[in-house]
């Protein structure tokens, strides 16, 4: 028994005070802002916008949304969007605390009994220690690849170690070749799928195909030096062990569906070649053997088991209740109406209705909206009332275990790289600590080098340096800033300032026609003084670096790392610009709001001024390894949700337009001919060739368009969710744990920004 339900009222009581004082504050955000918005919005132009807020609580409908974190509406006035801007900046926040403390009180909660219980039965807590785990021990784990057999013999060890890239520099070079081409071919794969490029890049496709095939012959003779097939002493059977392993069928996926499509033109192959084209993205997996990432999954099932079955079993009892509340609420709702959904069988006229036909379709969208998000808000009385309780009390406990698989696969990847390298941080050090923190310690109290020009010059660069950085003193640490040196640092802080919002305006018609958008305009001298002042920064930082502490003594450290990088973004645009016009280059409109625009990594600059901006490059130290192997999965899950989405809803007929003059459903002329209409057709191409021109894909349209849509549903918004049965399946997929597996690497950073922030601030206070 998980007893999930029975913790939630412990969690109640034990946060009571807390979840009354913030649930007080949250009703009266909640009433305030439905007020005002239906003062603001009930005479609104749009009649939907001025229907949603005809009364206080129609309002409270969607300024729950708002609070929520959702902006279903944006016809607001202009009173609207101040308050609904304050909503998204404020009382959002606010607005979440009692969401949050029932989440992770449950969370805590869940925890707490499941170490009790480990404890009496084991008499010490935590089983699946990820430290010791047996996983860690695997080399495929830890993104390594196991030595060849010595037992095999010498061909078949060196077929094996080149594909593997181990035991000399061109095998390393021929695995790197081999994933750089993967990338390739999966681009072209994607490119393929827009209408009129079909056959763009054929030749390298045939190129790639032949490299693909050749490997796998040599993967194919060389598995008898495999480990993995160790335990196999027929060198016959070891090969057929290998064909039928999941990379070589990954590898077979991509290569058969091209030689059968040319081998047999007009067959099955050939005439599906569109689609057996997306079996090519299946290669994105064999990097998972390079940098693991997709293989960890299980791994971090295993690792957060006990958690995941008590809060897996509480949301899953969620959603089921929900579901069953919205489809009772919505299957008989014909008041609220929706676009077609001809899929749903209705092709005009269609009601919320036709979207909760059954129990089975309200599982989809109650799915969604457990997410937090609500693509759907015309919903009847009785189910904004249950919406409402969804919003307070479920999303924030359906989301955790999600959240446990994200936190555990994030643990597993950081302990499987320490284990890999086998070091730890070095005393003092820090999380993101590499080479240059390294440094930056053994270099801390040591007297910066003398000049190569001369005591001229190295009594120049110290008097820069410390105008520029400040004076540190060395007993104390602390940094002091002469009268000119603050004064200038104010100046520089004001112009970096000026020029930003000297961007925006810029791009705002009426105020760049009333100051002339002319060459030679004001805006055009402020920025040539501005380069000139920016310009004389770099060149005397560039000078000093070589008494700077922060860029190790090294004018080429300071050069490439974050500082350097951002000072030099601030002033090339302009010079490559003035470089671009003397060369005869006719500046256009275009490129020159292409060169303004670039103006805005001067905000970057501000890192001079803010340990957040100065602690950038050790907030992605920190997280490159989890990056790594979070990355890798992230685009795997982007992309293979993308070609899912672009096979199973690239010809669904509810993202389907047809012109006026076709029918939407086959009938019979005056001359009792049957004439097929829009919605009849399989694909949107066949629509096309009994009626050219006339019929329209509006969404999933190609794979580029696709992705895009698959971008914005990994975000966590639902913007299309009339999907077919297959459409679902993968639009589940991503909300139960896709979305929560593509959001690590953000996780990642921000977990590591909080880290470096907290420690800068601890060094501060010491």
């Amino acid at each position: 028994m998980t007893h999930a339900f029975r913790s939630f009222d412990d969690v109640l009581r034990s946060s009571s005070d807390v979840l009354l004082i913030a649930g007080f504050a949250a009703l009266m955000m909640w009433i305030f802002f439905s007020a005002a918005l239906h003062v603001t919005e009930r005479d609104n132009p749009d009649g939907e916008m001025a229907d949603y807020y005809r009364t206080v609580p129609h309002a409270m409908w969607v300024t729950l949304l708002n609070l929520s974190g959702e902006a279903p509406l944006d016809k607001y006035t202009t009173w609207g969007k101040i308050l609904t801007g304050v909503i998204g900046i404020f009382a959002t926040a606010l607005f979440g605390i009692p969401i949050g403390i029932l989440g992770a009180g449950f969370e805590e909660l869940v925890e707490e009994r499941i170490e009790e219980a480990e404890a009496e039965e084991n008499g010490e807590g935590g089983e699946g220690d990820v430290e010791n785990g047996d996983a860690q021990t695997d080399p495929l784990l830890v993104g390594g690849s196991a030595p060849a057999l010595e037992s095999a013999p010498q061909f078949e060890k060196a077929l094996y170690d080149i594909t593997e890239g181990v035991g000399s520099s061109f095998a390393k070079w021929f695995e790197v070749a081999i994933y750089v081409l993967i990338f390739i071919t999966v681009a072209i794969g994607i490119i393929q799928t827009v209408e009129g490029h079909e056959d763009d890049f054929s030749f390298m496709e045939w190129f790639a195909v032949i490299v693909f095939t050749v490997e796998y012959i040599m993967r194919f003779i060389g598995a008898g030096a495999d480990p993995a097939f160790a335990h196999i002493s027929n060198p016959l059977l070891k090969r057929l062990r290998f064909l039928v392993s999941f990379y070589s069928l990954v590898d077979l996926a991509a290569i058969v569906p091209f030689y059968a499509a040319e081998a047999l033109p007009g067959s099955w192959a050939d005439r599906h070649d569109e689609f057996l084209r997306m079996l090519r993205l299946f290669r994105l997996l064999k990097l998972d053997k390079y940098v693991p990432s997709i293989s960890l999954i299980d791994d971090v099932f295993r690792l957060k088991k006990d958690m995941l079955i008590v809060t897996g079993f509480a949301a899953g009892t969620l959603w089921v209740i929900f579901s069953s509340l919205l489809y009772v609420g919505e299957y008989h709702d014909t008041e609220n109406g929706i676009d077609p959904v001809p899929v749903y069988g209705c092709d005009d006229d269609c009601t919320m209705s036709d979207r909760f036909r059954s129990y089975v379709d309200s599982l989809v969208y109650t799915c969604i909206h457990l997410t937090g998000d609500y693509p759907i808000i015309e919903y009847s009385s009785w189910s904004r009332v249950f919406n409402f309780f969804m919003v307070i009390a479920a999303v924030g406990l359906v989301s955790i275990p999600s959240g446990l698989v994200a936190n555990g696969f994030t643990e597993l990847v950081q302990t499987t790289n320490r284990h890999k390298k086998g070091e730890e941080i070095p005393t003092g050090g820090n999380a993101g600590d590499d080479w240059y923190e390294v440094k930056l310690r053994e270099l801390e109290g040591e007297p910066a080098p003398p000049s190569k020009l001369g005591p001229a010059v190295d009594g120049w660069q110290i008097e820069v340096n410390e105008f520029l950085n400040g004076e540190v003193n060395p007993r104390t640490g602390e940094t002091t800033h002469t009268c000119q040196s603050t004064s200038f640092r104010i100046f520089m802080l004001t112009l970096i300032v000026l020029n930003v919002l000297a961007v925006l305006l810029e791009t705002v018609p009426e105020i760049d026609r009333a100051v002339g958008n002319q060459a030679g305009n004001a805006f055009d001298v402020f920025e040539d003084v501005s380069i000139f002042f920016f310009t004389l920064e770099y060149a005397l930082r560039l000078f000093s670096a070589r008494k700077s502490l922060e860029a190790l003594y090294s004018p080429w450290v300071y050069a490439t790392t974050f500082y350097g990088i951002v000072d030099f973004l601030s002033t090339a645009p302009w010079y490559v610009e003035r470089i671009l016009l003397a060369s005869g280059f006719q500046e256009s409109a275009d490129a020159s709001t292409i060169f303004r625009i670039f103006r805005i990594f001067r905000l970057l600059q501000l890192e001079d001024f803010l340990v957040a901006f100065r602690k950038l490059d050790n907030v992605f130290r920190a997280s490159k390894d989890v990056l790594k192997a979070t990355g890798l999965m992230a685009v795997i899950i982007w992309v293979g949700c993308g070609a899912l989405f672009f096979l199973f809803e690239g010809s669904n007929p509810n993202f389907r337009e047809c012109d006026d003059s076709v029918p939407l459903r086959g009938e019979y002329d005056d001359n009792g001919t049957w004439v097929p209409g829009c919605y009849d057709f399989e694909t949107t191409r066949d629509c096309n060739e009994s009626y050219p021109g006339m019929c329209e894909q509006t969404s999933f349209v190609n794979m580029p368009d696709s992705l895009y849509y698959t971008a914005v549903f990994l975000g966590g918004e639902w913007g299309l969710v009339d999907f077919t049965w297959g459409g679902r399946f993968v639009c589940m997929f991503l909300c139960l744990i896709g979305i929560a597996l593509y959001a690590i690497p953000v996780g990642s950073l921000f977990d590591s920004f909080g880290a470096v922030i907290g420690l800068a601030e601890d060094e501060d206070e010491e």
